[in-house]
Order: structure tokens, then C-alpha cells, then sequence
């Protein structure tokens, strides 16, 4: 993949989620990552974000007039993890659920006023969900950051981060380093779900939480929880 192809790829991989009220109306947003596996569309993001059993949708697109049109996927599944030596439970950061097989979500180029200038459909990942991360590669992300409410609806601004470089494994979590000086929380917030993937366009992780003294990105693994998928949707996997 060449280098303007990948940063298109990164740019548009994150798909926009919005927890909705009772009147569906966006009360918190996150990011997810759609992938085609196993005959199934499915929807991953982190249960940080929305593994609370809250109502949450995905974006599909803006039309003039009629505003955002939007996908219910309910509550999504989320994962707990027990230590059978003490009988601790903890939640797992790994959320995810299916989707219709013809769904898709647009990345649009909004004027002011409402004029669409571009629409493009977002990636949806295909490849196998077993890569890890190789330190000889480069890494990226992107999503809908720094929220602003605006009557009913969120203002957002999309960033794209690439140039990050995979440092090491810490429990579930691939930790990776940010090519420049963290900007601070605030410029993530949103990214929470969102794919990172490589040069080549594997998805190897998610976005979960920064570190902004160290310059740190730290992202779920995904071949570690895709065990979870297998057996919701009728495939048990050989992996371990």
C-alpha cells in the first residue's frame, strides 16, 4: 500500500458511534472498527466506551435537511475476565457486535451550511484478525475527537495520527509511541475503539488510552479477544 492509499485507509477505518437517549438523541460519542469475518459484518470498539448496556448507534451519513442518519445497534456485547485463584472478576476492554451484512458509513466533507462537498464509504476490514504488531513497522489511527455540543448534536473535528511505532506488549494491551509530543487528552477524546492498523492494513489493535508523558497510545488486542467472536457467531477457534 503506498503512502497516500494508507493514509486514505487510516483516514477512513474509525467509524463514528454516539450513545443515544430515549428520543435518540447523542448523549456521549466513541469509535469503532467494522470488519467482514466469518460471513458476518461486525462492529468492534472498547467496553470503556460502550460496554455499559447503554443504547449506542453508528453514524451512516448527514442529509441536508434531515440531519444525521444513524444505525441502532442497541446495547453491545462486552467481556469480563476471572483470576480462578482469587475469583476476581475485572472488565475486559473489548466490545463488539453484528451488523447487517450491506452496512455502511460515509465519511463526508461538510461546509457551514450544510452542502455536502465529498462522501466516501468507510473501510471495512476484511482481512484475517490475527496479526500482531512488527516493530520493523508503522502504525495509524484516526477518529471524530474533541466533542462540542451544538443543540441536539455533537460537534466534532477528525484527526489522523500515523507514524506510530510499536513498542512492546503489557497484559491484553500493544503499547505504542506517538511520533510527536502527546497533545493532550482532549485531542483523543472520541478516538476511544478506534482501529490501529499497519502499513500493510492489518488491524492489530484498538485505540483504549494514552500516556501523555511518556508519548504512549495503548491499544487492545485483537487477536487475543477474537477468540469471543468466534464463539458468538458459531466458530469456535483453534488458537490459543
Amino acid at each position: 500500500m503506498n503512502k497516500s492509499d494508507y493514509e486514505q485507509y487510516v483516514k477512513l477505518s474509525s467509524i463514528p458511534l454516539r450513545k443515544i437517549d430515549r428520543s435518540l438523541m447523542p448523549i456521549a460519542i466513541a469509535s469503532g472498527c467494522l470488519i467482514d469475518y466469518e460471513g458476518k459484518r461486525i462492529m468492534l470498539a472498547v467496553q470503556h466506551a460502550t460496554g455499559d448496556m447503554g443504547d449506542w448507534a453508528a453514524e451512516i451519513r448527514f442529509e441536508p435537511k434531515k440531519g444525521t442518519k444513524l444505525y441502532r445497534l442497541g446495547a453491545m456485547h462486552f467481556l469480563k475476565s476471572l483470576n480462578i485463584n482469587d475469583m476476581v472478576t475485572k472488565d475486559v476492554d473489548f466490545s463488539y457486535v453484528s451488523v447487517p451484512s450491506d452496512f455502511v458509513s460515509y465519511f463526508q466533507e461538510i461546509e457551514p451550511n450544510g452542502n455536502i462537498v465529498s462522501e466516501t464509504s468507510r473501510v471495512i476490514c476484511s482481512q484475517s484478525i490475527d496479526p500482531e504488531p512488527d516493530k520493523t513497522e508503522l502504525f495509524g489511527f484516526s477518529g471524530q475527537v474533541m466533542p462540542k455540543r451544538s443543540g441536539q448534536f455533537f460537534l466534532t473535528h477528525h484527526r489522523t495520527y500515523l507514524g506510530l511505532k510499536y513498542l512492546r506488549q503489557e497484559e491484553d494491551y500493544y503499547v505504542f509511541k506517538l511520533p510527536i509530543e502527546h497533545p493532550g487528552h482532549e485531542h483523543f477524546q472520541g478516538c476511544s475503539g478506534a482501529p490501529i492498523i499497519d502499513k500493510k492494513g492489518n488491524t492489530v489493535a484498538l485505540v483504549c488510552w494514552g500516556d501523555d508523558r511518556k508519548n504512549l497510545i495503548y491499544g487492545i488486542s485483537i487477536k487475543k479477544y477474537k477468540i469471543a467472536i468466534d464463539i458468538t457467531y458459531g466458530k469456535l477457534s483453534n488458537s490459543t
